[in-house]
């Protein structure tokens, strides 16, 4: 059988790029099968192709691989933002500017400009005494009015007249003509 560099035969340095690609998308079976093994052979050489034993420098091919595989996607503030940065000019040239926004958005929240910011509130109304209620509504109303000067207003001139009693009006009204 030939050898690469690393001194692995074509179909299981193939096996090796398979395994480490599908990152655990594909059973070792299913890996196998893709490298060229036979359907009768491959759950019998998956095995074997993992097991330092029989095969040590398959074993090391697949930690190496798989080494090099997350190096790079290993996920550093500068790159992260570059790609932000892509996708947002992708977005604004497609036209779709809330994606853009949206793409920048998520790139300040990375470098800490925008900070999300929960309260929990833990105190119940059930436990404050009725002073401390009357305190705390006073402070949320002044707190909720900017400016509030008011006056009341009363005006005489216009009285309220309910609907009922006109219909009861206008029946009695046609009774009496009727009689």
């Amino acid at each position: 059988m030939p050898r690469n560099r690393s001194g692995l035969s074509n179909r299981q340095q193939a096996f090796v790029d398979i395994f480490c690609k599908s990152n655990g998308r594909l059973t070792p079976t299913e890996c196998a099968r893709e490298a060229g093994y036979s359907g009768k052979s491959a759950t019998t050489a998956a095995c074997n192709l993992r097991n330092p034993r029989y095969y040590p420098k398959v074993v090391e091919a697949i930690e190496m691989k798989q080494r090099e595989y997350a190096e790079a996607s290993k996920l550093d503030v500068t790159k992260h933002m570059r790609e932000m940065a892509r996708l947002r000019d992708m977005a604004v040239e497609n036209g779709q500017f809330a994606a853009a926004i949206n793409a920048e958005y998520r790139r300040g929240q990375a470098v800490g400009l925008y900070v999300d910011r929960k309260e929990v509130v833990t105190g119940s109304l059930d436990k404050m005494t009725r002073p401390e209620l009357e305190a705390k509504l006073k402070e949320i109303r002044e707190g909720l009015v900017v400016n509030g000067e008011y006056s009341v207003l009363e005006d005489n001139s216009i009285t309220d007249v309910d609907s009922t009693e006109i219909e009861l009006d206008q029946s009695n009204t046609l009774a009496e003509e009727r009689s």
